[in-house]
């Protein structure tokens, strides 16, 4: 009990201002009183207990949680915020990622996973670049036999 002391208190305040926030309508704090701040205090919490508290375990889980508890309140708030399912696995990624710099998970994993996330992430975009490169090398599948005829009278008639 005495090892969760950090992550139980930061829990207990951070649930206490966001209820008397919520209950007294501060309108300069009003950013805290979204359904996403009970995610975000609990990410905050495992990440002190992992870093503070020396309990890497808590590393994985505090990346999730805050990682979550910032692209559900981005979704809502920011208005070029992707909303694609990648983001969340992009968002474990990192989590691996940040696990396996502690000591504790394999780095292959993660950054298998953060490579995929942004392609599916960036998927649509990359189609529009290859669909753009597509109709230029229709362009040149159409002419390619002149080409290869060109070299070959190149060949047929250049000296050596």
């Amino acid at each position: 009990m005495k090892k969760n002391r950090l992550f139980i208190g930061i829990l207990l305040i951070g649930f206490g201002l966001y209820y008397f926030i919520s209950k007294w309508h501060v309108p300069s704090l009003n950013i805290f009183t979204y359904w996403t701040t009970p995610i975000l205090i609990t990410g905050v919490a495992l990440l002190v207990q992992a870093f503070k508290g020396k309990e890497t375990h808590y590393v994985f889980p505090g990346f999730i949680v805050l990682g979550f508890g910032i692209h559900f309140y981005a979704i809502s708030h920011v208005d070029s915020w992707p909303n694609h399912w990648s983001v969340l696995t992009l968002i474990i990624s990192i989590g691996m990622l940040f696990q396996s710099q502690r000591g504790k998970g394999d780095l292959l994993p993660g950054i298998l996973l953060f490579i995929m996330s942004l392609f599916f992430l960036f998927n649509e975009k990359l189609t529009t670049m290859l669909s753009s490169l597509q109709s230029q090398v229709s362009y040149f599948q159409q002419y390619w036999p002149v080409l290869i005829a060109l070299i070959g009278l190149y060949l047929l008639f250049s000296k050596k």
